[in-house]
């Protein structure tokens, strides 16, 4: 399964060109792993850190920028989990304009308890919920 949302690009995302400021796209990626936590693993942020002190921070990123998202357009980005490791999970954000591919990020996101702040094993509950979006 894939999570979706739409993002609307505004001034603020974009350089005097009016495109998407390349950082930006960064700042939107954790977005939507956010709101991917939030409506589709089921426990927002703010309690995932404050009530569970659990995160998840990154490892690794790859970013590849195929073609400009420009002020004003909707980019519809798309979430999946392609592997569920021992203490981190890989996933892949790609955000289209219509059949547009804009921007790829691959992200290797670690489960951390920030009580420590250390890697720990995920366990089945939260291994149950990443595997809904694991690509297969």
């Amino acid at each position: 399964m894939l999570f979706e949302r739409t993002k609307l690009i505004r001034f603020h995302h974009c350089d005097p060109a009016g495109i998407v400021f390349y950082p930006q796209y960064l700042i939107l990626c954790n977005e939507i792993v956010e709101d991917w936590f939030e409506y589709g693993i089921g426990v927002g942020f703010g309690p995932l850190h404050t009530e569970l002190r659990r995160g998840v921070p990154m490892r690794r990123l790859e970013a590849d920028f195929t073609a400009p998202g420009r002020i004003g357009e909707e980019l519809v980005f798309t979430l999946q989990v392609l592997q569920i490791g021992r203490t981190s999970l890989q996933i892949e954000i790609i955000a289209r304009q219509g059949d547009t591919v804009c921007f790829t990020a691959r992200q290797v996101l670690v489960w951390a308890d920030l009580k420590g702040p250390r890697a720990i094993e995920i366990d089945d509950e939260w291994r149950a919920r990443f595997s809904r979006y694991l690509m297969r």
